[in-house]
């Protein structure tokens, strides 16, 4: 299922948004292979899934720490989660396992639905109520 940007992935803050909209575009990336067996290709796609979502992690924890985000600690949680899976479908593609493609992209939509939505949410809801001039950035 290709998954359409709109309003529920919407954070109102652009770098995190920026980043969200790279997830959704690699997961729809890797929707489009389904079936195709072009393994050069799906590995390619993991590679370019873990330095977006590094960088965009990354971000956004260095962010949480500098505004002293009081949730910090469970959304570092959250991504070390998400990592620990994918970590998971890596191996697995390295191990010639079959039909990761679609199980992998049940994982991002299923993460983009909650995380995204929900836990990135709440942390631009931190940002307006004791950071409102961070939010235009």
């Amino acid at each position: 299922m290709v998954i359409e940007w709109g309003e529920e992935y919407e954070t109102g803050y652009p770098l995190i948004d920026k980043g969200h909209r790279g997830i959704i575009e690699i997961t729809n990336r890797l929707e489009r292979l389904q079936g195709s067996g072009d393994t050069a290709e799906v590995g390619q796609v993991l590679c370019d899934l873990t330095d977006c979502v590094l960088m965009h992690f990354g971000y956004e924890e260095m962010f949480m720490q500098r505004v002293h985000y009081p949730g910090y600690d469970a959304h570092m949680l959250s991504h070390c989660e998400f990592f620990a899976t994918l970590t998971r479908f890596i191996y697995a593609f390295e191990t010639n396992e079959s039909g990761l493609a679609p199980e992998l992209q049940g994982f991002l939509s299923s993460w983009l639905a909650g995380h995204e939505s929900k836990e990135d949410k709440e942390f631009v809801d931190y940002l307006a109520r004791f950071h409102p001039d961070s939010l235009g950035l």
